[in-house]
């Protein structure tokens, strides 16, 4: 269907343009899309929203889309999410062929999201800058060692970003300043590398190389001792995460939210003991989880009674302490005693609901 001027003036009249905006946006792709080809009204409304989020998966999606914006340049202006989720399959040697230049383009973008470096890929970041980028997500598995100088480079030339999530560990690269970055989640070693004023959230995943006590006094660094910090540590063993608690009450005391995961499923009672002995040197802490992925504890009386336990010795240790959980349970003080509440709840509470988003 082909719209008439005296249509298109007839709808601007009694609809006006934010409003048809608005409606299109939550309209779905495929309508959008549709909407589109009506005619010049809707093109030039539906294109930019259309362009607003990209999510490109596969080789075939990146070439339609890099086609598009070579063809008409404009619409890179109207990115502001670019996520490129292309992971390794039979097709990738094709990927190697694609060029990524129109990503330059995109001067407005605010969140860009890779799951996959090659050389094309990082040969892309190097050329790019965007000014108003403010999150940005490289969730590779491990990144190749040729590629962690470049994406150090790219994330250092990104002054604006607020948000950073790596998945891989980047210890061995020269320092990355990010004044104005709050949240960080990805390898602990990274931290070493980091320059920061303002980090408020770290969610750090530790490897067995690396120096718990070096890297806690090097975090202690980029966060503000009179702001509260959310501070969550996963390692691969419950030895590790013993050494993370002694150098964070030494050096971080000012925490208000700690939470320590463990990749094993079990731990003793030396584990608990040794989280308890510590609690007394942190001075602000509020929240408090331990546990492990993958972990079902049977709710037998005995296990229910020690985790209890636990839980009230952890708000003895630490008077400060409001809630906290072990085992996917949960608790809180009220009236000066622990009440049993929904594990979710708690994690609302002490702001780890949005934990990697």
């Amino acid at each position: 269907m082909v719209l008439t001027r005296r249509a298109q003036m007839e709808i601007s009249q009694w609809l006006p343009n934010e409003i048809l905006v608005h409606i299109i946006q939550y309209s779905r792709n495929a309508d959008q899309a549709t909407l589109a080809r009506v005619s010049t009204l809707f093109r030039d409304l539906c294109l930019p929203v259309l362009y607003r989020v990209v999510k490109i998966k596969g080789p075939r999606g990146i070439a339609s889309f890099c086609s598009a914006i070579r063809e008409n340049p404009p619409r890179a202006d109207a990115v502001r999410s670019f996520t490129l989720d292309a992971p390794k399959t039979r097709d990738s040697e094709s990927c190697s062929d694609i060029s990524l230049a129109p990503l330059k383009l995109m001067l407005k973008l605010n969140h860009l999201s890779i799951s996959r470096l090659d050389s094309p890929t990082c040969v892309a970041l190097e050329d790019c800058n965007f000014p108003e980028l403010i999150s940005c997500d490289i969730r590779v598995r491990a990144i190749d060692a040729r590629f962690c100088d470049p994406v150090a480079r790219f994330l250092a030339r990104h002054p604006t970003l607020k948000r950073l999530h790596l998945n891989s560990s980047m210890s061995s690269v020269g320092r990355v300043t990010l004044p104005n970055l709050e949240f960080y989640e990805g390898g602990a070693g990274f931290i070493l590398a980091l320059d920061a004023i303002s980090l408020k959230e770290v969610y750090l995943a530790w490897f067995s190389n690396d120096n718990a006590e070096k890297i806690i006094i090097g975090l202690s660094s980029i966060t503000q001792p009179d702001f509260p910090v959310i501070s969550s540590h996963t390692s691969g063993s419950w030895g590790g995460l013993r050494q993370i608690v002694t150098s964070l009450s030494k050096h971080m005391r000012h925490i208000k939210t700690l939470r320590l995961y463990c990749l094993r499923d079990s731990f003793g009672q030396d584990t608990i003991r040794h989280i308890t002995e510590s609690l007394p040197r942190f001075t602000g802490l509020l929240y408090l989880e331990v546990g492990s992925f993958g972990h079902v504890r049977m709710l037998m009386s005995g296990a229910s009674d020690e985790d209890r336990m636990a839980a009230e010795a952890w708000g003895e240790a630490c008077p400060t302490l409001e809630a906290c959980g072990l085992n996917k349970r949960a608790w809180r003080k009220i009236d000066g005693r622990l009440q049993e509440f929904p594990i979710k709840e708690f994690k609302i509470l002490a702001g780890l609901s949005k934990l990697g988003s």
